[in-house]
């Protein structure tokens, strides 16, 4: 068998022996191993800290920034601009206390709230910064000094006027506690990542987009990743650069610039996050078939303006106040339909909207349970986020829906009218957040044709997913409700109800959206108080 069709295979393979069924979930650990739980925070040993301001007085951009409505003056790239930036994407949003325990919760949403995305920075030398390659430190708001540029390498980047940035992920972080399906959550915590970079960008009037021409092998070796971060089962794999710029992201010198670095001096080495691990060969597996070679040119998007509005809300201030809520109020979970629109519309691909930053077209369309939307039918629904695949959706569904167009503006269309609450929390493993909610929905993925094409697409597929659930997220804040990711479902029931019969579409991620239940057991305290008390 061919290399490729040998990915192909493993890759369609781990796809079907992680998903949950009614009758059995998927294999994982079976409990709650407390004593090893991963450590949140990623630590450089013996390398400098270069401490970050943190944002005084918060700015006055308006949520319209965030969808590309507005667009606001390039900032300066200096110190306080990126420590900004990092602060609300990746930073600490506040810390929650009960009967005992504490922990802290970021800008950027992860499964669990385990947070297995790193990020590392390629910097330029400027304001109160050397030329470098740094580690940010999300607990300590600090960047960690792994390596400075040579002379000759920190003047081709400071031509460049922009910067790099990687991500990268430790998949011990999720199996820990999802086992093999910790995979599919890490991408998926990936796109929320890109989502919380590209909102926190916009602010500075900068741009980011992932440069796919750089492959991850390429990155781990620049990284030292291959090296680093050796503790059995806690190895780090670099996912995508990115590129951060006042002008063109896509910056064609880029590359050229990358390929020359010689190998950087690393010296720190990272902090070990859990006594013991787990073995889990099946994640192992898909991380090396599903390495991204590096590939060119970015593909023809899908373009328009829908729903545009100009929100006077602080932008800032939707971004920091952005939490995943844990149970909702059916009696007050009711919304308008202008609202559910405006939510919908903002997750269509667009020319300047937040999908512009990922290395494909729009590969996904959202199936969706509305229960209380004013003037809406309940029932089932789908948001077709490209019209050039309706056909294809069509052929694929069952006959029985009636594919019936609710407007002319906005690509949804009425399946099946009904009460489906019951069905909705079902299919999202009983859990009642899917009905008890406005509305829930299922993110359905063009998939074996894609990945016949190019199997290390596969990650590319969950950052799209975790990418639509940023926006959902701010989309849900904005509008004074609250949203949470579900990444547990029953994949193959969802496909049933649809009436599909093969892989030509696959479920990789639910979302629902209602007015939040509040824990008032819970005491919030500010993001940084341990640095300000220290």
């Amino acid at each position: 068998m061919k290399e490729s069709e040998t990915a192909i295979r493993s890759v369609l393979d781990y796809h079907e022996l992680t998903k949950h069924q009614l009758d059995r979930y998927a294999p994982g650990p079976g409990y709650m191993d407390w004593e090893n739980q991963p450590s949140p925070f990623r630590f450089y040993e013996g390398d400098d800290k270069l401490a970050l301001p943190l944002i005084r007085e918060q700015g006055s951009q308006s949520y319209a920034v965030l969808l590309g409505s507005q667009v606001v003056d390039p900032a300066a790239i200096d110190l306080a601009a990126v420590a900004a930036f990092l602060e609300l994407s990746l930073g600490l949003s506040a810390w929650k206390r009960y009967a005992g325990s504490e922990w802290s919760l970021r800008m950027n949403p992860s499964s669990g709230n385990l947070h297995p995305t790193e990020c590392h920075l390629l910097l330029p030398g400027c304001d109160g910064i050397p030329a470098c390659i740094a580690h940010y430190n999300p607990l300590l708001h600090c960047l960690e000094i792994r390596a400075e540029l040579r002379n000759s390498e920190a003047e081709s980047l400071g031509r460049l006027n922009g910067f790099g940035l990687i991500l990268s992920s430790i998949f011990w972080r999720e199996a820990w506690k999802y086992g093999e399906r910790a995979f599919r959550y890490t991408q998926h915590d990936v796109g929320h990542a890109l989502g919380s970079l590209r909102f926190s960008a916009a602010l500075s009037g900068w741009k980011l987009s992932v440069r796919p021409e750089i492959g991850g092998e390429f990155l781990d070796r620049l990284l030292g990743l291959e090296k680093a971060g050796g503790h059995h089962g806690e190895l780090e794999h670099a996912d995508c650069f990115c590129w951060v710029a006042g002008g063109d992201p896509r910056e064609p010198n880029v590359v050229e610039w990358l390929e020359a670095l010689r190998g950087p001096d690393y010296q720190g080495v990272p902090n070990q996050l859990s006594r013991s691990h787990s073995e889990w060969p099946l994640i192992d597996q898909v991380v090396k078939v599903t390495r991204s070679p590096g590939f060119s040119g970015q593909p023809e998007g899908v373009t328009g303006s829908l729903y545009r509005r100009s929100s006077k809300k602080n932008a800032e201030l939707i971004i920091r106040q952005r939490r995943s809520a844990q149970a909702y109020d059916p009696a007050a979970s009711g919304i308008s339909y202008d609202q559910f629109a405006q939510m919908l519309a903002a997750t269509l691909p667009a020319r300047n909207s937040p999908f512009t930053v990922l290395p494909t077209t729009a590969n996904l369309h959202l199936i969706l349970f509305v229960h209380r939307v004013e003037g809406l039918a309940p029932g089932l629904y789908c948001l077709v986020r490209d019209t050039r695949e309706l056909n294809a959706l069509r052929d694929g569904f069952s006959d029985e829906f009636t594919w019936e167009r609710v407007e002319q503006d906005l690509p949804l269309y009425l399946l099946q009218q009904g009460d489906l609450k019951t069905v909705a929390a079902t299919v999202s493993c009983h859990q009642a957040i899917a009905g008890d909610s406005a509305f829930s929905l299922a993110m359905l993925a063009r998939f074996e044709p894609l990945l016949k094409e190019a199997p290390w697409l596969y990650p590319c597929l969950f950052w799209e997913s975790g990418m639509i659930g940023q926006v959902l997220y701010l989309e849900a804040e904005e509008k004074g409700l609250r949203g949470t990711g579900i990444g547990c479902f029953f994949d193959d029931v969802m496909h049933r109800i649809l009436g599909l019969k093969d892989h030509r579409w696959q479920d990789l991620y639910h979302f629902t959206i209602g007015a939040a239940l509040e824990d008032t057991r819970l005491q919030t305290l500010p993001p940084y108080h341990h640095l300000q008390n220290s």
